[in-house]
């Protein structure tokens, strides 16, 4: 089971970057006002896994006291597949009004993801998926998927957008 969550992680970041090239393609006919208004929401994404992570390890050293590694990396993968599900919902309220094939994508991977995070969210049954498993393995995922949803969202915030995919 453990690495059906871990193709659900790589299928996030493909995911992720066939859709902002789509969108980059799109990106002249989306509608500026509601990219104003959403653009505010990605540039919390930027912080939201460091505050995500100094609050489990605040709570894992001060409180729970047990378990530390297993809830760092639990926090870490969770965060990720929110953060890609943020994004995905950027994509799709952006490209909506163009009612093409195109908005399939970033909802799919936004459904997967929340879908994903949604049920890694309680502890436990993080330990059952990853019961015998290495967890550098999936602190590993986590990076590659804060990398890709990094620079998916600095692509999505510049202005160039379109510019810089030629």
């Amino acid at each position: 089971m453990s690495y059906l969550f871990l193709g659900f992680s790589l299928l996030m970041v493909s995911l992720l970057i066939v859709s902002r090239r789509i969108f980059d393609g799109y990106y002249d006919k989306i509608n500026f006002k509601i990219k104003k208004s959403l653009d505010k929401m990605l540039k919390i994404i930027y912080f939201a896994p460091a505050i995500v992570l100094f609050i489990i390890l605040i709570l894992t050293f001060a409180y729970f006291k047990s378990k530390g590694f297993i809830r760092l990396s639990h926090a870490w993968l969770v965060v990720n597949f929110w953060v890609c599900s943020v994004i995905f919902y950027y994509m799709a309220i952006e490209t909506a009004k163009l009612r093409k094939l195109i908005i399939f994508l970033p909802i799919a991977g936004m459904i997967i993801s929340a879908f994903t995070a949604i049920y890694l969210t309680p502890l436990q049954h993080y330990e059952d998926v990853f019961y015998n498993f290495n967890l550098v393995i999936p602190n590993i995922f986590g990076l590659i998927m804060l990398i890709t949803s990094y620079y998916s969202n600095y692509k999505l915030l510049t202005k160039e957008t379109k510019n810089n995919l030629r």
